[in-house]
């Protein structure tokens, strides 16, 4: 009885872990979005430049130089988090409209674990 006891609470435990690491990279995934999208000078401890490039609409050419971000424009919907450890696969769809341009897009993101912060490595779009 008493192994019982242990093995559920342990699986409980394990659980409970497990989303709150899900919350955690859900925060950190909005927050890497917005950076992007803004094109803060800060995103190199968010992701690298290959990713970088991938998200922010500027480098995609999907608008002109004079982009202007509007965090208040900027949506992202549920963020599902596949993660094991110190990686993960994130799941998002990011919408963004202005009068001059609009987007929604499911992303894709692989984030790692780097100095107990996430760092996106790489990132899918489908347009």
């Amino acid at each position: 009885m008493k192994r019982t006891k242990l093995v559920l609470s342990m699986a409980v435990l394990l659980v409970i872990a497990y989303v709150l690491f899900g919350l955690w990279i859900a925060h950190d995934t909005k927050l890497m979005l917005e950076k992007a999208m803004s094109g803060a000078a800060d995103y190199a401890d968010y992701m690298n430049s290959s990713t970088y490039r991938k998200i922010n609409p500027v480098e995609r050419e999907l608008t002109d130089k004079k982009f202007v971000y509007d965090k208040k424009l900027h949506q992202t919907g549920f963020v599902f988090p596949l993660h094991f450890f110190s990686v993960s696969n994130t799941f998002v769809t990011q919408q963004y409209e202005n009068h001059d341009f609009g987007l929604k897009e499911p992303v894709r993101l692989k984030l790692r674990l780097k100095s107990w912060k996430w760092y996106a490595t790489d990132a899918f779009i489908q347009p």
